[in-house]
């Protein structure tokens, strides 16, 4: 599996409109996901600046992170994948389970009001999610924030296991990260 770490990549420039502030390391989960899925579902080269780049061009750049219901759209063209989203897990689960493809999840983070803790984020952030065992219990995920020691913290711990960057997680786990956000599902187009 190739892997990207956003926190690696704070030289290369990721402005907002109206601020201009922004890289990669802090604002880069959508393109990073993005060159993950590119590079791991098709084999070519996609790395994250020029994801970056892509971003930009196709005005996916948001204020705050990125806009991938624009991006999905133009990504899925320019490498010739279907995509579709939706927010119920369910239909992501069987996507998965099916071995279609790959889908970016958009994680919502900690929810206060009802105590939850966020596994993969405190707050808004895209994943990978790479595949799935047969019965789509499990889920593995390509985390563009990870660095050993992430899922040691309180309210993580145990949630996830590791293989390398993979993380192997219960897909009820990132059920309830994503409550009321969307997950993103490519496949090549047949």
């Amino acid at each position: 599996m190739v892997f990207y770490c956003q926190l690696d990549y704070a030289h290369v420039p990721f402005p907002a409109p109206g601020s201009g502030f922004g890289n990669l390391s802090n604002n880069g989960c959508g393109p990073i996901s993005v060159s993950m899925l590119i590079e791991n579902m098709l084999g070519i080269p996609f790395p994250p600046e020029e994801s970056a780049a892509f971003f930009l061009e196709c005005g996916a750049r948001a204020e705050v992170g990125t806009n991938l219901y624009i991006a999905s759209e133009a990504v899925a063209e320019r490498f010739g994948l279907r995509v579709r989203n939706t927010e119920d897990p369910e239909e992501a689960r069987a996507f998965l389970m099916d071995g279609r493809g790959m889908v970016i999840a958009n994680t919502y983070g900690d929810r206060p009001e009802d105590g939850y803790i966020g596994v993969f984020s405190d707050g808004g952030h895209y994943i990978l999610l790479t595949g799935s065992d047969r019965d789509g219990r499990e889920v593995r995920v390509l985390d563009p924030m990870y660095r050993p020691g992430r899922f040691d913290v309180p309210g993580r711990a145990g949630r996830v296991r590791m293989e390398g960057p993979l993380a192997i997680a219960d897909f009820s786990v990132v059920a309830s990260d994503c409550v009321h956000r969307p997950f993103f599902l490519f496949e090549k187009a047949e």
